[in-house]
């Protein structure tokens, strides 16, 4: 029989060849067949034809299923999220998804018969190499992390599986950035730490506060003891300002790990202006320009967190200064319409604007500034944590105001904050010396400090006041108890919020209102977010003093305390 190439023959030639064929089969002197006989064999070749049709319709349609599905696991393959790749034993990249050449920054046909290892981080070499020898010996599937280097990226974070082929000519990988998990997984620990340390701070401020009342409360009979205007009282109102600058370090931590709620007052602005931007610039060869407008509105605020603010957007300034240069200080009064003001109620605000012609920050930065994950300083071998812009736009934003930024590189950043302006403002009297009190009054103090407690006591002595002293919430209440019964009940009780080993503020101030429901209370506390202090008079308290607290503190409470307390009922 002739050899048949059927890709090269034509319909017509393919015929003529089955033709010849079919004569060379025929038997010699074969018997003819009837015409019943030719009719059946016409019927049978007939049947067979279209059984090899619908055989042939069914190929072609399961080829079209087959290339469907084919198509399926194609598209899979290639648009998968996770990173799919054939290695050799020694590494070499045969065939990778376009998840997986995106992940290595390169064209898919640039990555044929490339090394996997040359993206391997130099630090993890070792861990790839036997990462891969485990899969090629093994009999399952072996995982394995490692950092990624491609060329003008960053470093990244994979999590690979592998397997070798039933050949071992080959294994499949998969792979997964997990870089952004890691990173969470770094800044929940930072954040937990920053918890931890949060609490610890929490004690160490409270402990810090009671011994700056102290210090504050002895320079204020000091200046008692010489003329008001002379040298010596003015060195000890310098001190007297260091200790309350003091307070204002720890609770910089507080702020951001606790969420510290600021203690607000009607508040003048301009020498809280003046005296924070001082300390941040000293030592420096950086000047600063104030421009602080006459008819400046008081705004109601806490002095000690606003100050935080304005020393850490001058240390941000200074930092952006490092051949010196000046700092503008800003403040003027503006209504919700004026012209690139952020979103903020309507109403009246003090915006304060502090300006450098510094670096600037790049573009791509500029929305990340008061991101508390974002900085440009590395952690732990810089100052700081990046944390300083994050506490400040915190701390504003507890106040009811807004803070924003502006920037040209080469040409230096402006930030400005805003803050909602007090209703009404307040007369700020120089500080007096203490005078006896026209009303004696009978005050009791619970404080566990025995060095707080004894000055305090003083202070209030010396304002003409009888004062009883004890240290714990048992002895408190068995002094009022007393008193009651003598028919020489207690004014006023100043307790302290958290006692050692004792009964605090809360639980005593529950007792004596069973006692008296008129006793006129006074919280005092190291904590200055501690709800029994935001909230006093939720808690049974008349008034709230945050330590450390000084002269005038105690005489404004006392002005508030007016009218004796009856006894018991």
């Amino acid at each position: 029989m002739p050899k048949m190439d059927h890709a090269t023959l034509t319909a017509k030639e393919l015929h003529s060849r089955a033709e010849a064929c079919w004569l060379q089969r025929q038997v010699p002197d074969a018997p003819t067949r009837s015409n019943a006989d030719n009719l059946q064999l016409i019927h049978d070749l007939e049947v067979h034809q279209i059984e090899l049709e619908l055989q042939g319709a069914e190929l072609e349609r399961t080829r079209a299923e087959m290339e469907v599905a084919l198509a399926k696991i194609t598209d899979l393959f290639d648009f998968a999220p996770v990173g799919y790749m054939t290695l050799d034993p020694n590494a070499g990249i045969s065939e990778a998804n376009l998840a997986a050449a995106s992940l290595l920054g390169f064209e898919r046909p640039q990555l044929a018969n490339r090394s996997f290892r040359s993206f391997v981080a130099a630090k993890d070499l070792p861990v790839f190499a036997g990462f891969l020898q485990r899969v090629f010996t093994g009999n399952g599937r072996e995982h394995c992390e490692v950092a990624l280097v491609v060329d003008g990226r960053a470093e990244c974070e994979v999590e690979m599986e592998a397997v070798a082929s039933e050949s071992g000519r080959n294994c499949k990988l998969a792979l997964s950035d997990v870089t952004e998990r890691k990173r969470a997984a770094e800044d929940r620990l930072i954040l937990s730490k920053l918890e931890s340390t949060g609490i610890l701070a929490g004690g160490i401020a409270h402990d810090f506060n009671n011994l700056l009342t102290s210090l504050v409360l002895n320079l204020d009979l000091a200046q008692t003891l010489g003329p008001p205007d002379g040298e010596i009282a003015r060195c000890l109102e310098e001190v007297k300002k260091t200790a309350f600058m003091a307070r204002s370090l720890t609770q910089q931590l507080l702020t951001f790990s606790k969420g510290g709620a600021p203690i607000l007052k009607i508040t003048p602005l301009k020498e809280v202006i003046r005296e924070s931007v001082r300390p941040a610039l000293s030592g420096s060869s950086v000047g600063c320009d104030f421009a602080l407008a006459e008819d400046l509105w008081p705004v109601k605020a806490d002095p000690g967190q606003i100050s935080q603010v304005l020393r850490n957007l001058v240390m941000n300034a200074r930092e952006a200064l490092p051949e010196g240069g000046v700092v503008g200080i800003r403040a003027e009064n503006v209504v919700r319409r004026s012209p690139g003001m952020p979103a903020l109620p309507p109403g009246g605000y003090v915006r304060v604007s502090v300006i450098d012609h510094g670096v600037g920050i790049p573009p791509e930065n500029l929305p990340l500034v008061f991101d508390p994950y974002f900085s440009t300083k590395q952690r732990g071998t810089c100052k700081g944590m990046g944390l300083g812009l994050t506490i400040c736009h915190t701390i504003i934003k507890k106040h009811g105001g807004a803070m924003a930024v502006r920037s040209t590189p080469g040409q230096g950043s402006t930030f400005e904050i805003y803050l909602p302006a007090a209703t009404a403002a307040v007369a700020v009297d120089p500080a007096a010396p203490p005078t006896a009190s026209l009303t004696r009054r009978r005050i009791l103090v619970m404080d566990d400090e025995e060095k707080l407690l004894t000055v305090f006591a003083k202070t209030l002595r010396k304002l003409g006041h009888e004062v009883e002293m004890v240290e714990n919430g048992q002895s408190a209440i068995a002094a009022f108890t007393a008193a009651g019964a003598a028919q020489r009940p207690f004014d006023l009780v100043f307790l302290d919020l958290t006692i050692r080993n004792g009964l605090g503020g809360r639980e005593v101030i529950q007792a004596l209102r069973q006692i008296n429901p008129a006793v006129k209370a006074i919280v005092m506390s190291g904590y200055a977010d501690d709800p029994a202090v935001e909230n006093h008079r939720r808690y049974g308290f008349d008034a709230a003093m945050v330590k450390p607290f000084d002269l005038g503190r105690i005489q404004e409470v006392l002005k508030a305390m007016t009218g004796p307390v009856s006894g018991p009922a």
